[in-house]
């Protein structure tokens, strides 16, 4: 199996995108990236998955990707902190419940 090109990630994210602006009737892409994104970190808080721990491994990878898209290598590691903030919840550990 090939692997997909950054032009194929960025179709895929395209058509999410587009169905996301069909719900909420916006058209600034960049406002829509913005609360798509918010509207994912709430998903994953009521399915208890860490989100704050995905966005770090997704910048990660989509760094990785930028710099070489098609290698294998390793991701630059990212730290994302939020201060002063800590949201509540009721799991523990980086993958939320099991």
């Amino acid at each position: 199996m090939t692997h997909p090109t950054n032009d194929q990630r960025a179709g895929w994210a395209r058509m999410a995108l587009n169905t996301f602006r069909y719900q909420v009737g916006e058209d600034d892409d960049r406002t829509l990236i913005l609360d798509l994104i918010t509207d994912l970190g709430h998903l994953a808080h009521r399915r208890r998955i860490d989100f704050v721990s995905l966005v770090a491994r997704a910048v990660s990878v989509w760094a990785y990707e930028c710099k070489d898209p098609d290698g294998i290598g390793a991701s630059p590691q990212v730290t994302v902190s939020i201060a002063g903030h800590r949201p509540k919840r009721a799991w523990r550990g980086e993958g939320g419940a099991r």
